[in-house]
């Protein structure tokens, strides 16, 4: 277990969503001259005809914009740990086409990542009907509400193609606010956060082991940075599979954190319009959203694209923590190498 950390974090991290405003530098828009750049952009991926997987920025070339984004990558890393780009006219596009888009800007951001074990660019995050809760059954197939968490890459994109009838309230919440909260009111539970819990792996879930070799901590830091990886549903899902019920502390530890995340003067709620991507950073950052309600027409079928990305350089973790790996693509072809 690293050192636990028992000072308050400040600086742009540990904001409050409270604070933040409904217009602020978190909030970019494309001008109409970006969008055109994007379009010419497409036009030269497409007649070119490289594929996605082998992308690097000459081949979704964005003189313009391209400074854009490199401020969207420092204040992913470096700032509050969040941005979301607006303005993006999907409508004379096809659902691939918006990928390709996507995928595209992904690439000036850090590197992408496999999306699962078959090396996936895109995930696709829709009601595929199966069961929140299930074993082996991740949320994202699913239109349950999804508790606060972190996925398994330094940071994560969503791009909304379409909106359901109702529902699908995206939120976001600060890990470093969650743990000075914790510091502050609980801080005897951060030993246990730090050291730790087993996670269920959902690929193997139904098979004789399924679960992490050791615990996984829910929180490291390394020189006073914090970093959090957390999915409580996998957690209670592995304690369910290695049949060791979580401890009465570890639970109290584990409630309370999940009552911080969603602290209305802590956590930052927004909804995701067609076109809208939005990048959090899955070190500082842990993001929700409500449940949702589809219709039976296309247009009215809640669909996200994700992208998982890797920051261009290290971000400081200690050896204990460990990096999000995601499914590296090494040299663009997949290497498991979830963590």
């Amino acid at each position: 277990m690293s050192m636990v950390l028992l000072k308050q974090v400040e600086g742009p991290k540990a904001w409050r969503g409270a604070d933040l405003g409904r217009d602020g530098p978190w909030l970019l828009r494309l001008t109409s001259a970006e969008q055109k750049e994007i379009a010419a952009a497409l036009r030269h991926a497409q007649k070119a005809g490289v594929p996605m997987k082998h992308w690097r920025e000459e081949n979704f070339p964005l003189d313009t914009l391209r400074e854009k984004l490199i401020g969207m990558a420092r204040e992913l890393r470096d700032g509050i740990g969040f941005t979301i780009l607006r303005g993006l006219d999907i409508s004379g596009y096809s659902d691939d086409e918006v990928g390709m888009i996507y995928w595209g800007l992904g690439v000036y951001l850090g590197e992408p990542l496999g999306q699962n074990p078959k090396g996936d660019l895109l995930g696709h995050v829709y009601d595929q009907g199966r069961t929140y809760g299930n074993i082996d059954v991740r949320g994202y197939e699913t239109a349950a509400y999804l508790p606060y968490h972190t996925d398994s890459c330094d940071f994560l994109g969503l791009m909304c193609l379409r909106q359901g009838l109702s529902g699908g309230l995206s939120s976001l919440v600060s890990a470093v606010s969650v743990h000075n909260a914790i510091l502050a009111e609980h801080p005897e539970y951060l030993g246990l956060l730090y050291n730790g819990f087993y996670y269920i792996r959902r690929e193997e879930a139904l098979g004789s082991k399924g679960v992490s070799d050791a615990p996984i901590p829910v929180f490291g830091q390394k020189d006073g940075v914090i970093s959090c990886r957390y999915l409580r549903n996998q957690i209670n899902a592995g304690a369910v599979k290695r049949g060791v019920p979580l401890t009465p502390m570890e639970v109290e530890a584990l409630d309370f954190m999940d009552a911080q995340t969603q602290r209305a003067d802590l956590r930052f709620d927004f909804m995701l319009q067609p076109g809208d991507m939005e990048f959090c950073n899955n070190y500082t950052v842990l993001h929700s959203r409500t449940e949702f309600t589809d219709g039976p027409e296309r247009h009215q079928k809640r669909h996200m694209l994700r992208l998982w990305l890797r920051f261009h350089e290290p971000w400081p973790t200690s050896e204990y923590f460990g990096q999000h790996r995601g499914y590296m693509l090494k040299d663009r072809g997949v290497v498991l190498a979830e963590v």
